[in-house]
């Protein structure tokens, strides 16, 4: 995990589910709406974005391309066409942006960049970054699938920290954080956990193994905001596994 893991500040008083989020934002007004459409533009903007560089699109058109996909799919309303049960809703935006590079590009290009989207920041410049720390050459589809994962955990892996730190253990976290995230490190010790938290090696292995336990759980929540059963949870939690090994 980067350090995308310590992303979103602020409590977990209450996360409207992506099903509650997608029927805010189809909603053809109301004052919801726009938030509902920032909250989904910033989970998979990244993404999408990341996957059409992967197809081989330069940073300036790939900038285009995810800008214009969101424009059109704000002003033409595609999110009418958004059905749980169809399938998930990265599956949909997916084969949405596929069809518009396919048939709308052309047209959308001699658009001004923005639109619609322009009222979301989008940090195309640090997305680059995260791209080029990851040097292995995916399929596009396959690595979509891993980023939405990896965006999963980090949400998980927020909501862990934001308990710690209600619990005034802040700095417990951060001694332990290495050893919950994906890909972030080398981690300390045991012994140089225990010491810096003042515990036995015992003691911390077991506050690891509890930890990862917790965040395991945090993670499945995450993916129970937008799943309608535990099966269908523990299904998603599966494909994430298998798109990170």
């Amino acid at each position: 995990m980067n350090d995308d893991t310590a992303m979103a500040e602020g409590g977990r008083a209450f996360h409207p589910t992506l099903w509650t989020l997608i029927l805010r934002a189809k909603a053809s007004d109301g004052p919801e709406r726009r938030t509902a459409l920032e909250s989904l533009i910033g989970l998979y903007w990244r993404p999408l974005y990341w996957f059409v560089r992967r197809k081989g699109n330069p940073a300036e058109s790939a900038k285009d391309l995810v800008q214009g996909f969101f424009t059109a799919l704000l002003e033409k309303n595609y999110l009418q066409y958004v059905d749980r049960g169809r399938g998930k809703f990265r599956s949909f935006l997916l084969t949405a942006l596929d069809h518009y590079i396919a048939d709308e590009w052309d047209k959308a290009h001699a658009q001004k960049r923005g639109g619609a989207a322009s009222f979301v920041t989008l940090d195309f410049d640090r997305a680059d970054a995260e791209l080029l720390r990851d040097p292995a050459a995916r399929d596009p589809d396959l690595a979509f699938a891993r980023d939405w994962a990896l965006r999963v955990m980090a949400e998980g892996l927020r909501r862990v920290r934001d308990e710690f730190a209600r619990d005034g253990r802040g700095a417990e976290f951060e001694a332990l954080r290495l050893h919950l995230s994906y890909g972030a490190g080398t981690p300390p010790t045991y012994l140089e956990v225990a010491e810096r938290l003042g515990l036995g090696e015992n003691d911390v292995r077991t506050l690891i193994h509890r930890t990862r336990r917790r965040y395991r759980e945090a993670v499945l929540d995450v993916l129970r905001d937008s799943a309608e059963s535990e099966a269908e949870a523990q299904e998603e939690l599966r494909e994430l596994l298998a798109a990170l090994s």
